[in-house]
């Protein structure tokens, strides 16, 4: 009877240990997609703006959009960090899920801007809703980026 149990737990033990590696790049895999997709979306939402809106020096074109981190679990890694800076002119979203995995997006063919200069950075998991807008900065367009609800970059 005790061989029995002891052979079980070993088995067990010897399944888990070559499981949780896949699992675990699977829960990459989802985090990571995630991303991809909202991001995607904003992209095309942000694009269509900037194509059809004229920038203004005041308030003028604005999108609102929601954006989900996930939080680690069992089915997901952890979004650990997204960003949204300009690369050689444009705008472009970035991300890292866990440690290791780091992926961007290309938002829009003009610069990005927080509200008080630079990089806008979210870290906390759950939802963050975003508000862009097309404004005008010495006659170029650039996209403002701010978090609603009167919060600083985190």
């Amino acid at each position: 009877m005790i061989l029995r149990v002891v052979l079980a737990v070993a088995l067990t033990a010897a399944l888990l240990s070559a499981a949780t590696p896949a699992m675990a790049e699977a829960g990459v895999d989802r985090a990571d997609s995630a991303m991809d997709r909202q991001l995607g979306a904003l992209a095309s939402d942000l694009g269509a703006m900037v194509g059809t809106d004229d920038p203004t020096a005041g308030r003028g074109a604005r999108h609102v959009t929601e954006l989900r981190l996930p939080d680690r679990s069992l089915t997901s890694a952890a979004v650990t960090r997204v960003r949204f800076a300009t690369r050689e002119g444009v705008a472009v979203a970035s991300w890292r899920v866990g440690d290791e995995r780091t992926g961007h997006t290309r938002l829009a063919g003009v610069p990005v801007r927080a509200v008080g200069g630079g990089t806008l950075t979210l870290r906390e998991p759950g939802t963050h809703r975003l508000a862009f807008e097309l404004r005008s900065r010495s006659g170029d367009p650039v996209l403002r980026v701010a978090r609603l609800g009167g919060e600083r970059d985190a």
